[in-house]
């Protein structure tokens, strides 16, 4: 006999879009939008230059090097 598992709804859901072709461009960046249960959370853009943050009601990005970026994630 099988197990029966319900599944769940997911919690976040995540939209991706590539600016540009090549990554390598000036300006081009790897955007996501970030939502849970269709209610925006914010907005992740991730380029050459670092990674930014915008949240929902946010009007520009906050800017978080590398270096900064890889410590919080070692700190989660």
């Amino acid at each position: 006999m099988g197990s029966r598992t319900r599944r769940r709804k997911p919690r976040y859901t995540v939209d991706v879009s590539l600016k540009a072709q090549d990554i390598a461009r000036l300006g081009a960046a790897l955007t996501f939008q970030i939502k849970s249960d269709d209610a925006m959370l914010g907005t992740i853009e991730i380029g050459q230059g670092g990674f930014h943050w915008k949240a929902r009601s946010g009007k520009f990005f906050r800017r978080i090097s590398w270096g900064r970026f890889f410590e919080r994630l070692q700190r989660a």
